[in-house]
């Protein structure tokens, strides 16, 4: 039987034993716990960059696969031109005025050349290719240039005229004579081809109002306001057929 003596050292060194015992288990469990959640980071790390990676992967075969989809969208409007449209893909804007130009990423090695109308997806009416045109790039001047005219008709009322940009959202149709009637808002402008540039046919834009012009008596003032927009002409399409009404 233990003495006095070692039962009072018993009962008094005990507590601190099991004490000093939990603290260094309690240590040696967060030393274990620091290199794990180290471990973790690490794959947490590891597992976003694969992450960014992937994305970067999905939002490539997005892009891919929404020129591919704009691309039949464009063939499909413009069936009437069948084999004689260029898809191209926007790659650059006019930054002084985005109203004025656009850069494509096809050239005279895609069979683009100068003078050819440039419609967006649904077969609207961009503009036309404007020099220089290089083996790989083309400048396109759009209907919205202040410098750019296409001769138009309306499709209900015949007016005939130019419709001419502001370099601006709306356009203005031209050299309608006061004296001719008709002409409503809303009402569709097509291209006559008159102008050798531009096919007969193609969607222009519509009336937004009418008003005499003061300072031009003899004429109307038309506003137009252009059927393309700007977050439709990421892929357009070259019409590489001549115009002249055909």
């Amino acid at each position: 039987e233990k003495s006095l003596f070692e039962r009072s050292i018993f009962f008094l060194y005990s507590p601190v034993q099991r004490a000093v015992t939990g603290a260094v288990r309690g240590l040696g469990s967060l030393w274990t716990n620091y290199f794990d959640l180290r471990g973790v980071r690490g794959e947490n790390q590891q597992l976003k960059k694969e992450i960014f990676f992937r994305n970067q992967d999905v939002r490539f075969l997005e892009d891919r696969l929404r020129f591919f989809q704009s691309e039949a969208q464009v063939r499909k409007s413009l069936a009437a031109f069948q084999g004689t449209i260029v898809p191209a893909r926007v790659i650059g804007v006019d930054s002084a005025n985005p109203y004025q130009t656009i850069v494509l990423d096809k050239g005279s090695l895609d069979g683009v050349g100068k003078d050819m109308a440039v419609c967006d997806r649904f077969g609207n009416l961009v503009g036309r290719t404007i020099a220089p045109v290089g083996l790989k790039e083309t400048m396109v001047q759009l209907i919205t240039d202040k410098d750019s005219s296409v001769s138009v008709v309306s499709a209900v009322d015949r007016l005939t005229g130019s419709v001419t940009g502001k370099s601006g959202a709306f356009c203005e149709l031209r050299y309608v004579l006061a004296s001719a009637s008709g002409g409503q808002p809303g009402e569709e402008l097509l291209t006559t081809g008159y102008d050798k540039i531009y096919p007969a046919g193609l969607r222009v834009g519509s009336i937004r109002s009418l008003e005499k012009d003061e300072s031009s008596p003899i004429f109307r003032r038309i506003a137009v306001e252009p059927y393309f927009r700007f977050n439709t002409i990421d892929i357009v399409a070259v019409i590489t057929k001549a115009g002249g009404g055909e």
